[in-house]
């Protein structure tokens, strides 16, 4: 919503349902602000669930506007209600590709590159050192086996290419950069 919506929703919704609520300018201003994040539709909605089940002479800004993040959210089509785990979607992966001389290796096996802090933004040469050193790591630390870093793939491919390795499936690898 723009301010004069905010406005409208505010008197309208709110200020009409707790008419013994006499807002301060700062209220106010701060309610303007939350609502404009919204649309009415939302709000009106909310405020008639938090209306329901408060007990207070005023609204309650964090519960009511919860409602209106739980009304947005169940309006939303089923994909797009998946919540954000907060950790980005892998498109590096390491995968032991073959077993080792000594006939040791988890063929198939297949980990995701992720780096932390999760809200900086690396180089794509920052992701293939670091991918290239897990891979030396892995066959390093008693798992042996061969292992190859995939730059831009998906979780998915990588699924597929394992089941390939593992012989369930023809072999179909995700493409590597080139240098």
């Amino acid at each position: 919503m723009n301010k004069n919506e905010s406005a409208k929703c505010f008197n309208e919704q709110i200020r009409k349902r707790w008419p013994r609520w006499t807002p301060s300018e700062v209220e106010i201003s701060d309610w303007l602000a939350w609502l404009e994040k919204y649309d009415y539709a939302a709000i009106a909605e909310a405020a008639r669930a938090h209306l329901a089940e408060s007990r207070y002479a005023k609204p309650i800004p964090a519960q009511l506007l919860d409602h209106a993040r739980k009304n947005i959210t169940n309006s939303r089509p089923q994909h797009q209600r998946q919540k954000n785990s907060g950790v980005p979607e892998a498109h590096t992966y390491i995968m032991c590709i073959d077993k080792s001389d000594n006939g040791r290796g988890p063929v198939g096996t297949f980990v995701p590159i992720l780096i932390w802090p999760f809200h900086k933004t690396y180089t794509a040469e920052t992701c293939r050192r670091i991918a290239e050193e897990q891979c030396v790591m892995h066959s390093r630390n008693g798992r042996n086996g061969v292992w190859e870093a995939f730059y831009n793939t998906t979780h998915l491919e990588m699924m597929q290419c394992a089941a390939t390795l593992r012989g369930t499936q023809p072999l179909n690898l995700p493409a590597k950069p080139q240098s």
